[in-house]
């Protein structure tokens, strides 16, 4: 067969309808937090559409030849003897050995062959990645594509590049073996023949929604159970009065916390260099007393500093409380506006 050909391929069958697709994406936006309160009221939707990845197996036989030098590691030792000549005439002779390694190196080349397996499929659909990563085909829920529809998909001249390369050079990984205990100079090529190159049509489920100059996509793949996946972005809520009124209120907080902050932080810093200054005189003079006074500031400054912090903390507390009750509030808001746009959107879908 010619490279680029399939020898048999594969489609999925659907394991749910377009209409339950659609259910699944409103039920998923429905329960989505993040998304906007007007959602379902300003949201055009696209016509549902297919997203057909083909995913591309194959066998593969290879013939390598190789070559490299293999290093051989050997131990030499070394005898080395000095002769000491005393004043007294007496003479002392030494000995002492030492062992380094040495590799010797040979040329090493032949060749190999062996099968292995291969896959790839097109990089437009890297994005929707996880629907095809280590993926298994399960025999029982697909329909063998005809000869009409199987000649509607080829390799490209790449696709058959990437998979001869990947069995060669898994041919060499799992059958070359390694004596010594180094190698260099490592080189191998050969041929590759591809066989039993078969396509199965991973088909996904596709609906675009367009809203506020923004589009989000949900993808979902129409074999197995129904798992929505969301590539894009809602936009912002209208909820943006919650934001400029937890600016005033912060703002409102900090005005009136504003001495008892100033003072901790004037607590601290003095309390940190007093303890340095007084520490280090005592250490330097060795004067007991400035160790002392050193230990003493540092409790007095970190009490003065807990009571200010205490202040601050329940000052803040009722300014942090009505932030609370206000973000509960509008959340409940939100999520009551939502309910009632899909409910409305559902009913208009049936009618």
């Amino acid at each position: 067969m010619s490279d680029n050909k399939f020898d048999m391929g594969y489609l999925y069958k659907d394991s749910f309808s377009e209409k339950e697709f659609l259910d699944a994406v409103l039920k998923t936006i429905m329960d989505d937090y993040t998304a906007p309160s007007y959602i379902f009221d300003e949201m055009v939707c696209s016509k549902i559409g297919r997203i057909n990845i083909p995913l591309i197996l194959t066998d593969g036989d290879a013939e390598i030849e190789y070559s490299r030098m293999i290093g051989y590691d050997r131990y030499v030792t070394t005898t080395k003897y000095k002769t000491t000549t005393y004043s007294n005439g007496f003479s002392n002779r030494t000995q002492s050995s030492s062992t380094r390694t040495v590799t010797d190196w040979q040329r090493d080349s032949g060749t190999l062959t062996g099968t292995a397996k291969s896959g790839t499929y097109d990089e437009r659909y890297k994005v929707y990645d996880e629907y095809v990563t280590n993926h298994v085909m399960d025999k029982n829920n697909v329909r063998q594509l005809s000869d009409e529809e199987l000649s509607k998909y080829t390799l490209t001249d790449d696709m058959v590049e990437f998979m001869k390369n990947d069995i060669l050079n898994k041919v060499y990984a799992n059958n070359i073996t390694y004596p010594g205990q180094h190698v260099k100079n490592e080189e191998y090529y050969g041929t590759t023949t591809l066989y039993n190159t078969t396509v199965t049509i991973v088909s996904l489920y596709a609906i675009t929604i367009a809203i506020r100059d923004q589009e989000i996509t949900f993808i979902a793949s129409s074999n197995g159970d129904i798992e929505i996946k969301m590539f894009g972005d809602y936009p912002a809520d209208d909820f943006d009065e919650l934001f400029k009124f937890r600016e005033r209120v912060t703002g409102e907080r900090l005005e009136v916390t504003k001495s008892q902050r100033k003072i901790f932080k004037c607590t601290i810093l003095t309390t940190i260099l007093s303890f340095i200054l007084f520490l280090a005189l005592g250490l330097a003079l060795k004067i007991l007393a400035l160790t002392i006074i050193s230990f003493v500031v540092l409790v007095l400054g970190l009490i003065v500093g807990i009571k200010f912090s205490n202040d601050i903390k329940r000052i803040s507390k009722p300014y942090y409380q009505e932030i609370f009750e206000r973000s509960k509030r509008d959340s409940e808001n939100k999520q009551r506006i939502k309910e009632e746009s899909y409910e409305s959107y559902i009913r208009k879908l049936n009618n």
